[in-house]
């Protein structure tokens, strides 16, 4: 029903003509709530229907509630002249407070259900009785036979605030109840406060106490008990007030009310007491109060709290929803497919449109993306990321709809100061989920998917059951309980006779925990890199091994070489050298038989830092080994650059020598340069005997391998040559 306009349309008379006869009906019904010593009506329906009239039309009612006032006065004997100066002056009251109400309501921008509820009780619990007092004043003034004693002023005031606190908001309510084009703010906010508490057997048993109480006060003929009993009904309806809505529990709690003050009226009109009618209607006020205070109290809670929801689950600068309100919005759908779209591309190359130009840009792929033909109906920002997360329910259109999506994503322009781009590479990342499945984890693995260059889709696979999270609490607890263990793998000094080859050795690591998964080196490295704890490791290796060969060696004479591992990135610390010098001082460590091997799995970070690193240590006896030679890394680059002592070279070149000539001419290449610069060298993957003499003719100078010797526990090697030793002696 559109009431911003007024024609005469069969349609719009409608409202008129209900009005109209409702009024004719209320003024019988308010003679039920005539207290007959005073000879005035404390509850009239009259005023609570024209004020709803008025609320809801504004002057456009006020010709047929003119016309209704003017047929009941004039057919119920009264004359023409004073039917119409009723009909003409007793609208006039109820239609200057509701014009002032809804003016205040309008100076407020957005008024909140809590002040609309206050301003409602001061204008029509306060200012309206108020004022109606003050017209009966003037009333009695003008006329000479009107008298209006003190006692009939408060009756009055009190009874025009209880009409209106109680009847009004009902009949204004059952009128939208009834109507299916309009929907009160009210009604939609006791919709969502009742949406929270989903216990149907809990509004069962509160509304099932209400009535049947209200039924056992109907059938009791005296109004003490009745009133009593009322009271027990608004208590009860009054704590559904929250949890079961608030406008069935003030429904409720007014129809109990309308009843205790009929049985007043009743019980006065019979006794003739008025003292008890006073003080009922006191009461009757101050609870009709008190069920406003609550009912505000409670949508200012709700308010509150749908505020800080919104504030907690949607982005202030992208306007994007959070991953908590993605999980709420997915739980109506057993099958979906999250989608996420990675803009860090296109924003890391827009470095200088700020954090406004990015949000400008986040902003309008989302308009993009919604006001599009696809199903995607909401976008998310999940934290920590540059990107759009949004989700589809799993069908047979979804490959349609991406397809539709990548689409439109090539041709997007994001518009920015005169001037547009594309987006740089937009890849949609999906994957299958369902509700049940831990959506945060699924949204963490969909978007830390690596860029993937000239693609459009990509399905990602399910993570993983062991995540980042349980590597690295495995990493931290292998340092935090020592699980590694030393091991070492002797070489073999080819050109050197039975008697002159010295004890030469690579220091290994393994990981072996008292009760739990052992990795191999090929599982534990990795993770080791992929947690930057590389130098932690390497300390911990330098530090232990020192503090072994410290224990165990009795005659360095015996030792040629006890190699360890440094990786790239301990070379770029600038304290690395002196804590290994130090800790060898700490330990007596001859550094003359220590070498360092740089495994360069990735390159140097830090060269010229390397480089210190690597002079001080040779300055200070050490020997400096290049492992893997001639692959990834270790090129012959690095020969000029860096100061080493020995070549190792890498194995791919190595296992399959004996087959393959190739390997031969690469191997004998690298020999004869590193015999020109001055270099030893170290033949990993080492096999068989027939390797062993093959590197002997090439001119390698160590040989490393099974074919030599297979790794062992280094405690076990270092007590093998003692026994030798004292076996010699």
């Amino acid at each position: 029903m559109n009431t911003n306009t007024f024609s005469v349309s069969k349609h719009n008379l409608l409202p008129h003509f209900i009005l109209y006869f409702s009024i004719l009906g209320c003024f019988q019904l308010s003679s039920l709530f005539v207290v007959e010593p005073l000879d005035f009506q404390v509850v009239s329906f009259v005023s609570a229907v024209m004020t709803v009239g008025f609320l809801k039309y504004r002057s456009r009612v006020l010709p047929t509630i003119a016309a209704a006032l003017f047929s009941y006065y004039f057919f119920s004997g009264r004359d023409g002249f004073t039917s119409l100066i009723f009909s003409l002056t007793i609208p006039l009251l109820p239609l200057f407070v509701a014009v002032a109400f809804h003016y205040a309501c309008q100076r407020q921008k957005s008024i909140r259900p809590y002040h609309h509820m206050v301003t409602f009780f001061l204008f029509y619990g306060l200012t309206f009785p108020i004022l109606n007092a003050l017209k009966l004043l003037l009333l009695s003034a003008l006329v000479d036979d009107l008298y209006v004693s003190t006692q009939f002023l408060f009756y009055s005031s009190i009874s025009s605030a209880l009409t209106q606190l109680l009847l009004t908001p009902i009949i204004l309510f059952i009128i939208y109840a009834l109507s299916r084009n309009e929907t009160h703010r009210y009604v939609l906010l006791d919709n969502e406060l009742r949406a929270n508490y989903r216990h149907t057997w809990s509004f069962f048993i509160w509304f099932a106490s209400c009535a049947t109480l209200i039924t056992l006060a109907l059938s009791y003929r005296e109004p003490l008990i009745l009133i009593t009993i009322c009271l027990v009904v608004f208590l009860i309806a009054t704590t559904g007030i929250g949890k079961h809505g608030v406008l069935r529990p003030l429904g409720i709690g007014a129809g109990v009310i309308l009843l205790m003050v009929y049985a007043g009226v009743q019980q006065a009109n019979e006794t003739g007491i008025e003292d008890s009618f006073y003080g009922l209607m006191m009461m009757l006020m101050l609870i009709t109060a008190l069920s406003y205070l609550i009912a505000g109290y409670v949508l200012q809670h709700h308010e509150m709290l749908k505020t800080q929801i919104r504030a907690e689950r949607i982005d202030p600068y992208t306007g994007l929803f959070n991953v908590k309100q993605l999980e709420e919005d997915i739980t109506e759908h057993q099958h979906i497919v999250l989608i996420y779209l990675d803009l860090a591309p296109t924003l890391s190359k827009l470095g200088d449109i700020g954090h406004e130009g990015k949000s400008q840009l986040i902003g309008q792929v989302q308009k993009e993306l919604l006001e599009s033909d696809s199903i995607i109906r909401r976008c998310y920002r999940p934290p920590y990321t540059l990107g759009i997360l949004g989700f589809m329910v799993d069908g047979s259109e979804v490959e349609k709809e991406l397809c539709h999506l990548t689409g439109m994503l090539k041709d997007f322009q994001f518009y920015w100061k005169g001037t547009s781009i594309s987006l740089v590479d937009p890849i949609l990342h999906c994957i299958n989920a369902t509700h049940s499945q831990n959506i945060h984890n699924l949204v963490s693995h969909l978007c830390g998917q690596p860029h993937i260059a000239d693609t459009l889709l990509h399905w990602v696979d399910e993570p993983a059951i062991e995540g980042k999270v349980d590597k690295l609490s495995y990493i931290q607890k292998a340092f935090k309980n020592d699980w590694f263990e030393l091991n070492c793998q002797p070489y073999l000094k080819l050109a050197a006779s039975i008697e002159e080859r010295l004890h030469s050795f690579e220091v290994l690591l393994r990981i072996n925990p008292e009760n739990g998964v052992r990795l191999t080196p090929a599982e534990f490295f990795p993770l080791v890199n992929q947690f930057g704890l590389e130098t932690q490791l390497d300390k911990w290796v330098v530090h232990n091994t020192f503090k072994m060969l410290h224990e165990q060696v009795h005659e360095w004479d015996k030792i040629e070489k006890c190699a360890i591992n440094l990786t790239a990135k301990s070379l770029g610390v600038s304290h690395l050298a002196h804590d290994i010098l130090a800790s060898a001082k700490m330990f007596e460590i001859p550094l003359k038989r220590i070498c360092f091997e740089i495994t360069e799995s990735s390159a140097l970070q830090n060269e010229q830092q390397a480089i210190e690193t690597i002079t001080i240590l040779r300055n200070a006896g050490c020997k400096i080994a290049l492992d893997d030679f001639g692959t990834g890394y270790a090129s012959f680059a690095y020969l000029r650059r860096l100061p080493l002592d020995i070549l190792k070279v890498d194995g791919e070149f190595v296992k399959e020598l004996p087959t393959n000539e190739s390997d031969r001419l690469i191997v004998s290449s690298i020999s004869k340069v590193a015999k020109e610069i001055g270099l030893e060298t170290v033949a990993e993957f080492v096999e068989s005997h027939e390797h062993i003499e093959i590197l002997n003719s090439l001119g390698i100078t160590y040989a490393q391998g099974y074919g030599v010797a297979k790794p062992r526990p280094l405690i076990h090697y270092l007590h093998e040559i003692n026994e030798k030793e004292a076996l010699a002696y």
